[in-house]
């Protein structure tokens, strides 16, 4: 259930955690289905439904079964014979049943009760590894919003500078899409944790007279609830899933892609941290490529590219459909995998940055004063009105360019301008510390919000 990337020996480690493979591979994820089936067999036993003696011996040989190699390779084999996706596990499972008791072993459930139960637990797990993630995100990121508050830098549209801003509020920015998707992760834990036990065609009808009872008892045995209807052809859970990764995985390309850019030798504002003996190339010794930044990038593709395969599988036929529901197989372990990765990597990545707030304060100057133009349209504006504050700032800023002068010089020598001004609140209006308008306050704000 995962790509060759997340199980190669050598680049697996890139496209996945040890934590959440533990989760998805094929040894851990045979062994909780065998573990799903041993409470199958007690329930169905508690329910009358299967012979008690027997059941145990089921539910004791599914808890016993070592799932090595070996097992694997039958399980394997089962599946390349019949072309069934669960019946080289009945074989090699029931070989292992003592006497006659794997008659019974997976009795009056299809494949969709056992995978879907067992994949609502498998991203019950992960989605606490990634709340206790962006927890600890969360706490990284406050701390650099405080740290750099008042840290002076360009506020870039367009790729462009326009307006001063501080680090901090660049920063509480980033904090406040992590403390949505908490929150989304939160929301959305209502609406899955869902057990699946309904049959071939969702009616129960394998289960006897106090099927809902089996099917509430198997679901609260494995720490699930039961579902309101059979949901084989409702996937929006999974959809829901999917999409969220989406909005996680991209907040940490959009990080990413800010210090990728700020990264820039031109630019040189943010660093990632560097670790003796990386090597950013094997022809260019010199460089320290944004390895992480860049890397993110690809994850959080990975991400939006296997979340629209599930958004693909949520149109149905019928009352079950193959080709959508096992689809889901392959993108839900493998967007969920990525997103994780993307996470620890944003993780470390934040709480390693290099902030050079040196070349921040430098490259603000290099605009020449043009970011401050806005401060002097609008203390113009208040004596002219706005329009034509505007058009005279405009004019001298396009002239100032092709001469390529400061800003400031341009003003000071516009005899327009200086009717309305003198020379010492020119010089005043030209401070950058003085042009960041709420950044500091929303920063505080941010972080209160926090506490």
């Amino acid at each position: 259930m995962s790509s060759w990337t997340q199980n190669s020996r050598v680049f697996g480690s890139a496209w996945t955690t040890p934590a959440l493979r533990a989760i998805f591979d094929d040894g851990p994820r045979t062994s909780a289905w065998l573990q799903i089936l041993a409470v199958l067999a007690e329930v169905q036993a508690d329910a009358g439904l299967i012979p008690k003696p027997e059941a145990a011996q089921v539910s004791k040989a599914c808890r016993e079964i070592t799932v090595d190699d070996a097992f694997l390779d039958e399980v394997a084999q089962g599946y390349r014979e019949s072309g069934h996706s669960t019946v080289g596990l009945i074989k090699a499972a029931q070989t292992r049943c003592p006497g006659e008791s794997g008659e019974w072993f997976y009795y009056g459930a299809t494949v969709q009760d056992l995978t879907d139960t067992w994949l609502m637990m498998a991203l019950k797990e992960a989605r606490g590894l990634f709340e206790a993630d962006l927890a600890k995100l969360e706490t990284s990121l406050a701390g650099l919003a405080q740290t750099h508050r008042d840290t002076l830098m360009a506020g870039r549209t367009h790729g462009q500078q326009g307006l001063p801003i501080t680090f901090g509020f660049k920063v509480a920015g980033w904090l406040c899409e992590v403390r949505r998707h908490r929150q989304r992760l939160v929301d959305l834990s209502s609406r899955m944790d869902v057990g699946q036990l309904c049959g071939g065609v969702g009616s129960l009808s394998s289960l006897g007279v106090d099927a809902l009872v089996v099917q509430r008892h198997f679901c609260e045995r494995l720490g699930l609830a039961p579902p309101e209807s059979s949901w084989t052809v409702s996937r929006d859970q999974f959809a829901e899933w999917a999409n969220v990764l989406v909005l996680i995985s991209a907040t940490a390309d959009r990080i990413g892609h800010e210090v990728y850019n700020l990264q820039r030798s031109e630019l040189a504002e943010l660093s990632e941290g560097f670790v003796a003996g990386t090597v950013g190339s094997i022809t260019m010794p010199h460089k320290r490529n944004p390895e992480t930044s860049e890397h993110l990038g690809s994850l959080s593709r990975v991400v939006r590219a296997n979340a629209q395969i599930v958004n693909e599988s949520l149109v149905h036929d019928h009352e079950r459909d193959g080709r959508s529901w096992k689809t889901e197989w392959h993108a839900i372990p493998e967007l969920t995998m990525a997103a994780g990765k993307a996470l620890e990597l944003l993780l470390s990545m934040v709480e390693n940055l290099v902030v050079h707030d040196d070349r921040m304060l430098d490259n603000l100057a290099a605009s020449k004063g043009y970011t401050l133009s806005e401060a002097v349209m609008l203390a113009l504006a208040a004596r002219i009105g706005k329009q034509s504050a505007h058009k005279l700032v405009y004019e001298t800023a396009m002239r100032a360019h092709d001469q390529g002068v400061l800003l400031k010089d341009a003003v000071l020598a516009e005899s327009a301008i200086m009717a309305h001004f003198s020379a010492g609140e020119i010089e005043a209006l030209f401070d950058y510390a003085n042009h960041t308008g709420a950044c500091g306050p929303l920063v505080d704000a941010v972080l209160k919000a926090g506490n």
